[in-house]
């Protein structure tokens, strides 16, 4: 009888070495860690806190994460934020007040412009092209490209040959700009051409937008005196504007929007104050959008009119 019994429980031993074995070739094969602890079916099922206050405050610890579970939790990833004033819907509708025409996207353009789009693209041969190119055709690319693609100053400067193409300039920074002799006078120099039974003068410059670029004072004292629309939009350094009536007295459409240095209620008071609103008398419509409006600057622009202003904000 107590053979059988010691012949039992080694029976029962080798039954669980081998149970042992097994269990462990299944955990090699599922790559489980050594550590790993089987769940038990007596353990509890409810949390341990329930009966704390822990478990009903609304401040509640994470929940702890191993190594693999932390691989796999999303993370947040800040994007730079896109500066709005790159995109071409923005400067369309930026320029829309002082050149009407440009707000006018067509969906299949001209083939034209298509062919003048292909010529601004070869940068050596295009000063060499565009001076045979229609001054009707080059103002259509001029204002096509100050909102698809901005032109750069040696591009300008070969599309405008006179300073301007029939009287119209649109700078849209910053890969362009305007220096001191943008503005010279088109007829000095020119001697020789006078003399010539063919040539006529250009016309005088009446349209200037200068967009997200620079502005120096130097600059501002050599603007044609011709001048009836001028846009300063988002001008990137603070502009003296008590000098423009003095030096454009023939504004009519003044766009001082999305200036950064007129946003400030106290920079905006003292740089639109010091403005002689009455050496416009031609000036019917005023742009301050994304700009501060003081109150009294409706009453001080209107000032002695018949016609009152239309101030776009």
């Amino acid at each position: 009888m107590a053979h059988d019994r010691t012949r039992g429980s080694h029976i029962h031993q080798k039954i669980h070495a081998l149970r042992g074995e097994y269990f462990r070739h299944i955990q090699n094969r599922a790559h489980v860690p050594r550590n790993f602890t089987a769940p038990t079916h007596n353990s509890p099922t409810l949390p341990a806190d329930l009966l704390t206050d822990s478990a009903y405050s609304r401040q509640k610890p994470p929940p702890s994460r191993d190594t693999r579970e932390a691989l796999f939790v999303l993370k947040r990833v800040e994007r730079p934020q896109h500066d709005i004033a790159t995109t071409p819907t923005w400067r369309a509708a930026a320029l829309a007040l002082t050149v009407t025409a440009v707000a006018e996207s067509h969906k299949v353009p001209p083939l034209t412009l298509l062919c003048l789009q292909i010529l601004s693209s070869f940068e050596t041969d295009f000063p060499e092209i565009v001076q045979y190119v229609p001054s009707h055709l080059r103002l259509a690319l001029l204002r096509w490209a100050a909102v698809h693609r901005p032109l750069t100053t040696p591009q300008l400067q070969a599309l405008c040959a006179d300073g301007h193409v029939a009287g119209e300039l649109i700078v849209v920074g910053p890969n362009a700009g305007v220096n001191q002799d943008q503005f010279r006078d088109p007829e000095e120099g020119r001697s020789a051409e006078w003399e010539s039974d063919d040539w006529t003068p250009p016309p005088p410059m009446h349209t200037l937008v200068l967009m997200s670029a620079h502005l120096t004072l130097s600059i501002i004292c050599t603007l044609p005196a011709t001048l009836t629309h001028l846009a300063l939009v988002n001008i990137l350094n603070p502009v003296s504007l008590h000098r423009l009536p003095m030096t454009c007295p023939l504004v009519e459409c003044l766009d001082l929007s999305y200036n950064a240095w007129l946003v400030a209620e106290k920079e905006a008071q003292e740089r639109l104050g010091k403005l002689q609103w009455s050496r416009w008398h031609q000036l019917r419509t005023l742009g301050l959008r994304g700009c501060h409006v003081p109150a009294d600057l409706t009453v001080e622009v209107n000032k002695g009119r018949w016609d009152d202003v239309q101030v776009v904000k």
